[in-house]
């Protein structure tokens, strides 16, 4: 019983740690989208996001119910905060303007990277993005 009742309470300390870093995550969204969006939760389950979230992606964010962020629980690490950055940026875009511009999202996770310090990956992020938004131009009628 004490093992167990020591079990619950490191998993509680884990999850309030959790949900801290998460909170950080969206503040530093806000900041660099100038957004006042209200918090949104982060649910973490790889079969919802399997369910919900497009083929291959590690989580999203669903506008449906009032709008939450779906992510995966077997995120390695070291893409755990550019992800939930990048779907906080999502859901920002789209409660200030009802649209998500992928190539914002894109160039604001290198942005976030190059904040924290870790440009190896930033240089990463930014090679996909401009692999997959380079040379694309936009027209509107």
């Amino acid at each position: 019983m004490k093992n167990i009742n020591k079990s619950l309470l490191i998993s509680i300390f884990g999850l309030s740690l959790s949900a801290f870093a998460d909170n950080a995550i969206f503040s530093k969204a806000q900041t660099l989208l100038e957004s006042k969006a209200p918090a949104i939760s982060v649910e973490y389950d790889s079969s919802l996001v399997a369910t919900i979230c497009p083929k291959g992606s590690s989580g999203c964010f669903s506008s449906a119910d009032g709008g939450r962020i779906i992510l995966s629980s077997e995120l390695p690490a070291h893409h755990h905060d550019v992800v939930l950055f990048g779907l906080f940026a999502d859901y920002i875009q789209y409660n200030d303007h009802r649209v998500i511009d992928s190539n914002f999202t894109c160039e604001v996770k290198v942005k976030f990277l190059q904040d924290e310090g870790k440009n190896h990956l930033a240089n990463l992020y930014k090679g996909q993005c401009d692999t997959l938004y380079k040379g694309q131009i936009l027209v509107s009628l």
